[in-house]
């Protein structure tokens, strides 16, 4: 996720819709298809519930991986705005600090 990626948003509520449609995917999707998938090897060989329940904990880890990934990227767009603001801040007390020396 880069700054110009977040420009392209109208609103804070779009950015927030949009992140809560990907965290929503990335647990429901994995679950659904991994437990999905359990249920079905369950059918065919015969083992109730341990495919079911590998099924679960392959979803839990796909989901936890994909959620880290996405908390990795907005934590560097973070640090990206503080050091936006830092560098804004720096600019703007070297132009006050040359104003009052004129």
């Amino acid at each position: 996720m880069d700054l110009k990626k977040t420009e392209g948003f109208s609103s804070v509520r779009e950015l927030a819709l949009t992140t809560l449609y990907y965290i929503s995917g990335s647990i429901f999707g994995p679950l659904i298809l991994f437990l999905g998938l359990g249920y079905i090897l369950d059918k065919i060989f015969q083992t109730r519930p341990t495919m079911f329940l590998i099924g679960f904990f392959v979803a839990f880890v796909t989901s936890n991986v994909l959620l880290f990934k996405k908390v990795s990227e907005v934590n560097k767009l973070i640090g990206s705005y503080k050091s936006a603001e830092k560098k804004e801040d720096e600019k703007s007390s070297s132009l006050t600090k040359t104003e009052t020396e004129n």
